[in-house]
């Protein structure tokens, strides 16, 4: 089968790998289809995991399950997380799933961007959803990202009638963007220096917009949403949240990055700064709720799709910003 390898210079190659083979309490499953995340062209986050298979971002369909399966069979369309905690420990009694030590041991056999993974007994059972009818392969590929989404917003303890600043607007701030609408945001603007994802901010429900290369973000929002983990960015997003309100970081910066940040400040405008990392089992649960009842619309957010062949040319496309947003690998 082909399957998209990372290298340890965050390129990519395609190769040959035999078919996983199952065992008890799991299931194969064919891929369909899986985007490329934000964080799969980050070249020093990657680079860790060279020789790798890449992709978490799936959907697909089983085409065999292991003995004592009981709950799913051939032929269901699912949605497999890439990681599953074990529910049980301390930490996932208290929801802090991604701190869970199976959580972190558990992945998808080899990687999302493959022709079939292996789902792992413990992912099957407590993190793989159906889809439901009238929800495309590739809409229910975005449950993963999602979900992040959701467990961010649900972490910084985002409320209706509450502002809204989108920082950075690639995929997550899109999402973020029609999240934030669902859930009723009083404000939703949003702030990128790419043009073209600034339209389609606007056109998924920001009523202002900012070029950061042309003017300073606005300020006074209950709830600042950054996207990049870069100090700019950061740094901006923490002068326009509002007194009392929250400064939430989605994505990792790199280990040597440093923000400085007054005491005082926080102090006395009583900003919260709260990180988000990944999601568990009750936030993909959400996200594929929020899709497939049609609250938060995917459809129009995929701008290319890239057969697996073609993967090294589908992560080329993703690297460029300007006119493409999410690029999904087929299958």
């Amino acid at each position: 089968m082909k399957a998209v390898r990372v290298n340890s210079d965050g390129s990519v190659s395609v190769i040959e790998l035999p078919i996983p083979q199952i065992g008890p309490g799991e299931a194969l499953v064919r891929v369909r289809a899986c985007g490329i995340c934000g964080s799969d062209l980050l070249g020093w986050y990657v680079s860790k995991k060279a020789g790798t298979v890449l992709g978490h971002e799936l959907s697909g369909e089983i085409v065999e399950v292991g003995a004592g399966v009981a709950d799913f069979s051939a032929g269901d369309r699912v949605v497999p997380h890439h990681h599953a905690p074990c529910l049980s420990c301390p930490v996932c009694r208290l929801s802090r799933f991604v701190h869970c030590a199976e959580w972190k041991a558990s992945r998808l056999d080899p990687g999302g961007m493959a022709e079939f993974v292996r789902v792992p007994a413990g992912n099957l059972a407590r993190d793989t959803l159906r889809i439901p009818e009238g929800l495309s392969d590739e809409e229910a590929s975005w449950t993963e990202p999602l979900a992040t989404v959701v467990k961010a917003f649900q972490r910084g303890g985002f409320a209706a009638r509450q502002s809204l600043l989108v920082v950075g607007c690639g995929a997550t701030g899109q999402l973020a963007v029609r999240l934030g609408g669902a859930l009723g945001a009083s404000r939703v603007a949003a702030a990128d220096r790419v043009s073209s994802r600034l339209a389609l901010a606007a056109a998924s429900g920001a009523g202002e917009t900012v070029n950061v290369d042309r003017e300073s973000l606005p300020g006074g929002f209950d709830f600042v949403f950054v996207g990049p983990g870069k100090n700019e960015a950061i740094r901006a997003g923490f002068e326009a949240v509002a007194p009392g309100g929250t400064l939430l970081l989605f994505t990792m910066a790199p280990p040597d990055e440093r923000w400085e940040v007054a005491p005082y400040d926080l102090y006395f405008r009583e900003v919260t700064v709260v990180p988000s990392y990944s999601c568990g089992p009750d936030d993909t649960r959400e996200a594929l709720e929020l899709l497939a009842s049609g609250r938060v619309k995917v459809a129009d957010l995929v701008t290319h799709r890239f057969p697996v062949e073609r993967a090294v040319e589908a992560f080329e496309r993703a690297r460029d910003p300007e006119g493409s947003l999410k690029v999904v690998i087929t299958f």
